[in-house]
């Protein structure tokens, strides 16, 4: 998996929209990084961000593929939606976390989640596929 993302003509990024709690946005954004990490993504980091508006301006202009929000799931279902909105289609936004807001979010088109339940492999081939990463 990691061969395919090195073999690739450019290093997919996911970049981690940290905001809110920040123990929690913190925690988060590490199971993230290490998460793309595992399959040779490009991980960029953030401390935490005042804003939501002010981590999409930094995702866009670092020009992430994917764009991990990163907060408490309480933060969820206000935030997400924005993030999304504001992000468009330019980059695939991921919920770090599966929070019980997820149906409320999912009727709002947000599908994509990581999380320790989920299975590792299937869904970094699922992010690969996505951007284009060719399977050897």
């Amino acid at each position: 998996m990691r061969l395919a993302t090195d073999r690739n003509d450019r290093q997919p990024m996911a970049f981690m929209l940290t905001f809110g709690n920040l123990a929690m946005c913190r925690a988060r954004a590490q199971f993230s990084c290490n998460f793309f990490a595992i399959a040779g993504f490009k991980v960029v980091d953030n401390n935490r961000f005042s804003t939501i508006e002010e981590g999409v301006e930094a995702a866009l202009k670092a020009k992430a593929d994917i764009v991990v929000a990163c907060s408490a799931d309480d933060e969820y279902l206000e935030n997400v939606p924005k993030i999304a909105q504001l992000i468009g289609d330019k980059a695939i936004v991921v919920v770090a976390g599966d929070p019980e807001c997820r149906p409320q979010l999912e009727e709002q088109g947000i599908n994509h989640y990581i999380h320790v339940k989920c299975n590792v492999l299937d869904t970094l081939r699922e992010y690969q596929k996505a951007l284009g990463v060719k399977e050897l």
